[in-house]
């Protein structure tokens, strides 16, 4: 293992605290360990956000671990300071596609859209028709049809985006056409001169709704969905990632709701060291997968086909190329079904 490590980091000036949270989930996972295994290697914390040019001294036998998270990286001129880190001992943690990042550095991106388009194709066995609903954070309901219709040649029968101050009720009621139903009940009613009791039916042209949204969003639209359309239509949330909103342990609301999240945002277990967290976060998770990446890279010989379920997902290692993958699941009768 390591005996001297680089964490080199980017931090948000607007937020005062001693670490960003990326920096706390790898400290957190490195005292458990040190604390069972005696290992106790030099850590130089760079925070580059505070230096100007890049101008730091760096340890060129230590291990290098940068990470790179859009919410902290701000107008840091991050793609030249990479160049101070020309061993090849270094991993790069990132949540957003990265062309500055060298293919000669190992990498890992921790990325939602990863995660949406996954979830679109675990889609395809359960629908063929689709409409799709995004919000002004995500903006991506055009991307999600193309890749739908590129991938499987598939419908999409709708696009909507969704505002906060929209009615969901409302929203289905256009998009289902369901007022159209209502008009015809009210023409025929003037032509027989009689009241009529009515039922609102919705078009059976659509199989399928994929949300793009977040997850509070998400427990506004399901239930006003489920109201209009008596059928039971599948769907799928991809969470906008703006927001730490963990899902509950009981979400009524998101009842039947297929998603994609990280382990670590859901009521799953978790080590002993993380039982006592209750604000969690996405970057928390990074850092602390990113430790124990680090020690598998330097303290095993060989990690091809080895997974390491992390707070992040599913981690594989294979050949040079390190992928991860969230967990895809169901909420079904108040309990969580995984799917993958």
């Amino acid at each position: 293992l390591p005996r001297d490590i680089n964490v080199v980091y980017f931090s948000d000036t607007k937020i005062r605290k001693p670490f960003p949270d990326e920096i706390n989930g790898f400290l957190t996972n490195y005292y458990s360990f040190s604390k069972k295994n005696k290992y106790f290697p030099s850590i130089n914390f760079i925070n580059l956000n505070t230096i100007s040019s890049c101008a730091m001294i760096v340890n060129r036998d230590a291990y290098n671990l940068i990470f790179l998270l859009k919410d902290s990286v701000g107008n840091a001129p991050y793609n030249l300071c990479l160049n101070r880190f020309a061993n090849k001992n270094t991993l790069i943690i990132s949540d957003f596609d990265n062309k500055y990042v060298p293919n000669t550095y190992k990498s890992l991106l921790v990325n939602r859209n990863d995660d949406k388009f996954e979830l679109i194709k675990f889609m395809n066995s359960y629908s063929n028709s689709i409409m799709i609903i995004d919000n002004k954070v995500t903006g991506d309901k055009y991307e999600i049809g193309e890749f739908w219709k590129k991938e499987f040649d598939k419908e999409i029968t709708e696009y909507k985006t969704f505002n906060t101050t929209d009615s969901s009720q409302a929203v289905f009621s256009n998009l289902l056409l369901l007022d159209q139903s209502l008009k015809r009940k009210r023409k025929l009613s003037r032509i027989i001169s009689k009241d009529l009791d009515h039922r609102p039916r919705a078009r059976e042209d659509i199989d399928a709704l994929f949300l793009s949204v977040n997850t509070q969003e998400a427990r506004s639209l399901k239930p006003a969905l489920d109201y209009s359309y008596y059928e039971g239509m599948n769907v799928f949330l991809a969470n906008d990632w703006e927001e730490e909103v963990q899902f509950l342990k009981t979400d009524k609301d998101l009842e039947g709701v297929i998603s994609i999240e990280i382990p670590f945002m859901l009521p799953t277990k978790l080590p002993k060291e993380l039982k006592a967290f209750k604000d969690k976060s996405r970057n928390f998770a990074i850092g602390y997968d990113a430790f124990e990446i680090v020690l598998l890279l330097e303290g095993t010989k060989s990690l091809n086909k080895i997974t390491y379920k992390g707070l992040t997902g599913k981690i594989t290692f294979k050949d040079k190329a390190i992928i991860r993958k969230s967990t895809i699941f169901r909420i079904k009768n108040g309990v969580y079904e995984y799917l993958n």
